[in-house]
């Protein structure tokens, strides 16, 4: 069965269920259809407010604040306060001060919760979860979109998850322009390649010795590592960067030569290698490095006979890699839409 719809919106990430939020707010018919089982995308927090998946905002970045605001999330300063540790082959080091105090911000439960905002925002039945794209057919009356379970007619569909991503998993009928194919399979899908994994604890002990609980390192798994305990959680948390397969034992080994012995006994580590992740990262994505791709015009501007706009944050021109990134391209997109005259597939 065709169903119809004014606009058809692939992947409920933080850029996808925006650029929805916008559209219908001003009446535009949308189905936003999810993959996944969840809502945000790279955006991953675990019950306790944890992240796994993009962490942290800026108090420039204005996409993220005015959704913050309307909302009413709660926002805290990332923990900075204390020494920074320097791990090296030859041993480890503490620096006096925190090279890594910036002015991050995160939220209370977690950064999925501005996606879960947006997304109870829209209208019901709006939002299909486990529904992954198979195919975007392009015709004269308008755009089919196919799912496992459903066909979907629209004006307009928006590709809101990483260019390089969509090229790997969604036949695309008739094949888009050679330059648009070849810059979107190229571009880097920003985080795609990382691991992050978070080891809890009963306590924050680094605190207690005058530590930020943050790590720089040329030994790994961890390259860098954060305090990344929840505002007013009852446990401490350590956070940290790696790439490819990352055993809990190594991590906890890592930690104890930076940290000490009491970071040896963790109460769990949570991983979460994102390459691992079909609906995030294609096959090849750790040789995707051309960081210069992000925010190309050809990505950037309308395609498939002017029915396809793609949208996340490798999109962007304002802090490409970024939560805002990611906002302002829905921003773009919704506005590019809205300025045409889109209305129910004839």
């Amino acid at each position: 069965m065709l169903l119809a719809t004014d606009c058809v919106v692939i992947g409920a990430g933080i850029s996808g269920l925006r650029v929805a939020q916008l559209l219908t707010a001003q009446g535009v018919d949308v189905q936003v259809v999810e993959a996944r089982d969840r809502v945000g995308g790279r955006l991953l927090s675990s019950p306790s407010g944890v992240d796994l998946g993009a962490t942290w905002f800026w108090p420039n970045e204005a996409d993220v604040v005015e959704v913050i605001d309307r909302f009413g999330l709660s926002a805290f300063p990332q923990y900075v306060a204390g020494n920074m540790m320097f791990q090296l082959p030859q041993g480890v080091q503490q620096l006096d001060g925190n090279p890594f105090a910036q002015q991050a911000g995160r939220l209370v439960g977690g950064m999925q919760s501005m996606a879960s905002a947006l997304a109870a925002e829209l209208p019901e039945d709006t939002l299909r979860l486990s529904s992954p794209v198979r195919s975007v057919d392009v015709h004269d009356f308008g755009v089919v979109v196919a799912t496992d379970s459903d066909q979907w007619q629209a004006a307009v569909v928006v590709i809101a998850v990483p260019p390089a991503t969509a090229m790997a998993r969604i036949e695309f009928l008739p094949v888009l322009p050679t330059d648009v194919v070849a810059t979107a399979r190229q571009t880097p899908v920003w985080m795609g390649a990382v691991t992050k994994v978070v080891a809890v604890y009963e306590t924050t002990f680094w605190r207690q010795r005058g530590l930020a609980g943050s790590a720089m390192s040329h030994v790994g798994p961890l390259r860098e590592i954060h305090d990344i305990r929840a505002l007013d959680a009852s446990f401490g948390a350590l956070f940290g960067f790696g790439r490819g397969h990352i055993r809990d034992t190594e991590v906890v080994g890592q930690l104890v030569e930076i940290f000490g012995a009491e970071a040896g006994h963790p109460n769990r580590v949570e991983i979460h290698d994102w390459s691992d992740s079909p609906y995030t990262s294609p096959p090849n994505v750790a040789d995707l490095t051309d960081y210069e791709l992000f925010g190309s015009p050809l990505l950037g501007s309308v395609v498939g006979d002017g029915r396809l706009y793609f949208t996340s944050t490798e999109t962007a021109t304002d802090a490409p890699g970024h939560i805002q990134g990611a906002l302002s391209a829905a921003r773009r997109t919704a506005a590019a839409i809205l300025a045409q005259t889109v209305g129910p597939p004839v």
